[in-house]
């Protein structure tokens, strides 16, 4: 399952925001998943919402842009 792969980078991703500027929590995470990405929306929040659990993600809330075409990438992250 790759969606769980794709988590794991979102993970990292938001590690590296945080150690480059400290923030408590992530409030919101918008991404773009192409419709031709083989990503499926349902198992990318089931695998978020698993790594999520105990770090400062959980209970953020992921909104998931479905464009058409190939692309998967953060959108955007909002902290507090």
């Amino acid at each position: 399952m790759h969606e769980i792969a794709l988590c794991q980078s979102l993970l990292e991703q938001a590690m590296k925001a945080r150690d480059a500027k400290p923030f408590r929590r992530v409030v919101r995470v918008s991404l773009s998943v192409g419709q031709q990405s083989r990503v499926q929306p349902d198992a990318l929040r089931h695998a978020f919402d698993l790594l999520s659990r105990d770090t400062f993600l959980e209970g953020a809330d992921l909104r998931i842009d479905r464009p058409p075409g190939e692309a998967f990438r953060l959108v955007e992250m909002e902290v507090s």
